[in-house]
């Protein structure tokens, strides 16, 4: 056992600690006019596999789920660890009036969906098209779970076995609000790069390893 010496940090700083937050993603979304609003979360997250059920939590007063309230819909768009895009990105941040169209703001192009109001966003590789399944409100926030109904990428970026292709996707995890005052003013948010990959076997010789290969071979609970 190595010498490791563990610290217990104030209690201000766990936010901190828990970097990196998570999968960045771009969600649209419209409202009832029609209108789109866009804006970037880092607490998606793919929780069902069959059906293909992705969540994510934001605050009771976003734009975002007031659209959905009221439409029941949101495109997740996932953009990848390149400069020009995160800066984009970034714009989606600022706190634009009800109605602004922030993917115009921050110069992104908008594609329509292919079964859903809410558009994808032609510089992400990766959209999910969702609706709503239920929402929790908690704690000023609320989790939003939607059933995903159509799914598109890049050619480019998966190969004949629907495997994305990690140098071509490029996911990108954001480190968390905190973390722009680490060196500001002039305040930057800080990603991380996630799409170095490594094959990790299980180093067992007890029965259980058996159980569990058949369980990966036959799908089993990859609910």
């Amino acid at each position: 056992m190595p010498d490791i010496h563990k610290i217990s940090p104030a209690q201000e700083t766990w936010d901190r600690l828990f970097a990196n937050v998570g999968q960045l993603a771009i969600i649209t979304t419209v409202d009832a006019g029609g209108k789109v609003n866009a804006a970037t979360f880092a607490t998606c997250v793919r929780v069902v596999h069959d059906p293909v059920h992705i969540a994510f939590t934001t605050s009771l007063y976003k734009d975002t789920y007031k659209n959905i309230q009221e439409t029941g819909q949101f495109t997740i768009n996932l953009p990848s660890f390149d400069k020009e895009v995160l800066e984009k990105a970034c714009i989606l941040g600022l706190p634009f009036e009800r109605g602004i169209n922030e993917l115009e703001k921050a110069g992104f192009s908008a594609l329509p969906a292919t079964a859903i109001k809410p558009p994808r966003v032609v510089e992400c590789h990766r959209h999910f098209e969702c609706e709503v399944e239920w929402t929790k409100e908690w704690t000023g926030r609320v989790t939003i779970v939607g059933n995903c109904i159509a799914a598109s990428v890049d050619s480019d970026c998966v190969d004949e076995r629907g495997y994305i292709l990690w140098d071509r996707v490029k996911p990108v995890q954001y480190c968390g609000a905190p973390y722009q005052k680490y060196k500001g003013p002039p305040y930057e948010h800080l990603f991380a790069a996630a799409y170095e990959t490594m094959f990790v076997g299980t180093p067992y010789d007890g029965p259980e390893s058996a159980v569990h290969d058949k369980m990966v071979k036959d799908e089993l609970h990859f609910r």
